[in-house]
């Protein structure tokens, strides 16, 4: 690629998760090049970094994507809901042959986009949706569990946050309920109701907690790369709760397609707006990740447990650790990629002890 081509593009850049991503990838002193639909703001966030390049882009306007894309060497894509909005993003990214980064956490468009991933290879790119908190950490973590194992029977994966969700985030979330998800079971993705499973799990320092299972979009990128023959995502929540979504499991999606969700949409607003610097530094999160198979023979589990703070700000240093290294050509593979494919996980997961993950 040629020097014009060296910029990392952040498309959404002036949203609640873009404005993070930019503000990160110009604190390491990547060159950037800020995209989004309002001019003027992208010009006041230029204006706040110490000055950047802008390019106004839309995802209804095909050809100013491709302008986006012509432009970058790594497209960061932080515009969702990505089931309606990303896909433009990526068939640009790949068209223009620029490696391809964003922050879903979005089970059914991770599944859909791997509909790309003989077309990005033969581009020469690598396309990594997910790279954030939510996904990239359990995907690596994942890999790292079920190293050495002859089989693996079962990956299970438990959230346990503390997290003041932005209007973007609270909008995604509400998408993913009216799509519906699935899980992986004996070797297959499934139609699965959010909430269906209910589990008790030991999730130190808080001991033991309900988790209700929900459409994580793990289940999409595990099984690329650990020959798992089921996974599914759990969060936790008060015993309570959770008792009652599962439950009433089967009509959560059909509550999120009714009036009610429409209505719910509606007082999201168009809004990105999050938690301020001090409400972040204050959230956090316990992360569980368990591999249950057999080596030799013999039955084996194997656990990690990550802890770490703020999120919406380690979702930006996900984003900079992964486009730095794609920036640099250091992909170890090309197609539409898992982190821990796209990745060394042990590597990105050791990266990330400055941004304060700690791994037990």
């Amino acid at each position: 690629m040629s020097a014009a081509r060296d910029v990392i593009a952040v498309f959404g850049a002036t949203g609640y998760t873009g404005r993070l991503v930019a503000e990160e990838l110009h604190r390491c002193g990547a060159p950037l090049l800020l995209a989004g639909r309002d001019r003027a703001r992208l010009a006041a966030l230029a204006k706040s970094l110490g000055g950047a390049e802008v390019l106004v882009a839309r995802v209804d306007e095909p050809h100013s994507l491709d302008r986006l894309a012509a432009r970058a060497r790594v497209l960061v894509n932080c515009v969702g809901p990505f089931v309606d909005l990303g896909e433009p993003v990526v068939r640009a990214a790949i068209a223009g042959g620029a490696h391809y980064v964003d922050t879903t956490g979005e089970q059914p468009f991770v599944q859909a986009m791997q509909v790309h991933d003989s077309w990005a290879r033969t581009q020469g790119v690598a396309v990594v949706p997910a790279l954030a908190f939510e996904i990239a950490l359990a995907d690596c973590a994942a890999a790292l569990a079920a190293r050495g194992l002859d089989v693996v029977e079962r990956v299970q994966i438990t959230y346990a946050t503390r997290l003041h969700a932005s209007q973007g985030t609270k909008r995604s979330a509400l998408r993913m309920l009216q799509e519906g998800g699935c899980a992986f079971v004996d070797g297959a993705w499934v139609a699965e109701p959010p909430g269906l499973h209910l589990a008790q799990v030991e999730v130190p320092p808080r001991g033991r907690v309900a988790a209700l299972s929900f459409p994580g979009a793990e289940v999409i990128t595990v099984p690329r790369h650990v020959g798992a023959r089921t996974v599914r995502t759990f969060m936790s929540m008060p015993g309570l709760t959770a008792r009652v979504l599962s439950a009433g499991a089967a009509w959560l999606p059909v509550l999120a397609r009714s009036p009610l969700g429409t209505l719910a949409t509606g007082w999201l607003g168009a809004g990105t707006e999050g938690p301020d610097a001090a409400t972040r530094r204050r959230d956090g999160f316990d992360l569980v990740v368990e591999a249950h198979g057999s080596r030799a023979g013999m039955a084996v589990s194997r656990r990690l447990v990550l802890h770490g703070r703020d999120p919406y700000g380690l979702t930006a240093a996900i984003i900079r650790q992964g486009a730095l290294w794609l920036a640099a050509g250091e992909a170890r593979a090309h197609g539409v990629l898992a982190p821990a494919l796209a990745f060394d996980p042990q590597r990105l997961l050791d990266g990330l002890a400055a941004d304060g993950v700690s791994i037990a």
